[in-house]
């Protein structure tokens, strides 16, 4: 003889689990509000910086001026890459794959044009760039990983994910 499984609406409100499930959403969606809320302060603060570096590099000029300004800007992309991603997730409330292959191009380009001046200051000031040779091809390595994986997951990112939470 087979017992009739009880459904939600036949036990007379949420069980333990189906609350347990709500009040972790709600944490997890408060969490992401605040770590956007601590972003976008990062954005004014570092806006401000960026205004301050253009006003100061029009006066001075030079390129560490200008290469100055554009980790800036780089770190700003990122930080709006991310607020982004929060944004995605909270609409979706799956993790999505793409903006972070993204954020980290973007922060493995921000460090090769880094080292790449600071190559120029070291061959200047007689130092070994050897370090910084490793360095920049391990970067150019991980660049290529970067773009294989996000061209990876564009051709593939339209399947369902089984990880989607409820």
């Amino acid at each position: 003889m087979a017992v009739p499984r009880r459904t939600k609406g036949a036990q007379g409100g949420k069980g333990p689990v189906e609350s347990a499930r709500s009040a972790l959403r709600l944490v997890e969606i408060a969490l992401d509000l605040t770590l956007a809320a601590v972003l976008l302060v990062a954005v004014f603060i570092i806006g401000g910086e960026v205004v301050h570096e253009i006003v100061d590099g029009v006066q001075s000029g030079g390129v560490e001026a200008a290469l100055k300004i554009l980790d800036r800007v780089l770190l700003l992309f990122i930080i709006a890459e991310l607020i982004y991603t929060l944004r995605i997730s909270l609409a979706r409330s799956q993790l999505i794959l793409e903006p972070f292959l993204i954020i980290g191009l973007v922060a493995v380009v921000r460090r090769i044009l880094i080292a790449t001046a600071q190559v120029e200051q070291w061959l200047v000031a007689g130092r070994d760039i050897s370090p910084l040779l490793y360095e920049l091809g391990a970067l150019a390595g991980l660049v290529l990983s970067l773009a294989i994986a996000l061209s990876l997951a564009r051709r593939h990112g339209n399947r369902a994910s089984e990880f989607e939470a409820d």
